[in-house]
């Protein structure tokens, strides 16, 4: 079985935590968003974890996990 990816990883790791990937208008990011949380996570295809309000004004937070 082929190793998980760190865009894999990521994503598996917000679901279980509660929150739920959304339509999103950019083709780079998937967009997760959760009930409780004003702000939005985005993970690149590559394993980036962004996070803010949209993709243009949204931070990284990679290094603070990596």
């Amino acid at each position: 079985m082929a190793k998980e990816t760190r865009a894999e990883y990521l994503v598996r790791i917000l679901k279980n935590h509660g929150w739920r990937e959304i339509r999103s208008k950019s083709r780079k990011y998937r967009t997760f968003e959760h009930p409780d949380y004003p702000y939005k996570y985005f993970v690149g295809k590559h394993g980036a974890l962004r996070r803010g309000k949209n993709v243009s004004s949204s931070i990284s937070v990679t290094r603070l996990i990596w």
